[in-house]
């Protein structure tokens, strides 16, 4: 069984890509700038921007937009841009579930608890085929509890 992800999934990183081409066009139309006339806001908003951008990759692209695929012996995750990994089922502990709220309403996470300490989270948000996929898992691990949204 292979995840499919939602559209939800490719909004932050569509935006997070937008925002980064306006302010490289507005650093190219206004180049022949003299760094030392900068002010000090200018230099703590680039930064500020900077570490906001690596968290949004950080967090939304690489640890929660998975492909993630269920077979009979092992769970198999592939990230954007890192390599595939492949967890067997005697390597997973278990798994626990819980609630989320955003902007975009409230959603379900599960998380996966691997042995080496490692975490697999798969999001409700964005992930389609979600339901099925957890009710696999839900045959496979061990719940660990946690909350559950019911629709």
């Amino acid at each position: 069984m292979k995840s499919k992800f939602t559209y939800k999934a490719f909004l932050f990183p569509v935006l997070a890509t937008w925002l980064v081409i306006a302010s490289i066009s507005i650093i190219i139309n206004n180049y022949p700038i003299d760094i030392f006339k900068l002010r000090w806001i200018d230099y703590f908003m680039t930064i500020l921007f900077l570490i906001a951008f690596v968290m949004l990759l950080k967090i939304e692209i690489f640890k929660r937009m998975l492909h993630f695929e269920i077979s009979e012996t092992s769970i198999t995750t592939n990230n954007v841009i890192y390599k595939k990994r492949i967890y067997n089922f005697s390597n997973l502990i278990g798994f626990k579930t819980q609630i989320n709220s955003s902007r975009m309403g409230n959603f379900e996470e599960t998380i996966i608890m691997v042995n080496d300490k490692s975490n697999i989270i798969l999001s409700e948000l964005y992930i389609t085929n979600y339901i099925a996929i957890k009710n696999e898992i839900t045959r496979k691990l061990k719940n660990f509890g946690g909350a559950r949204k019911f629709e």
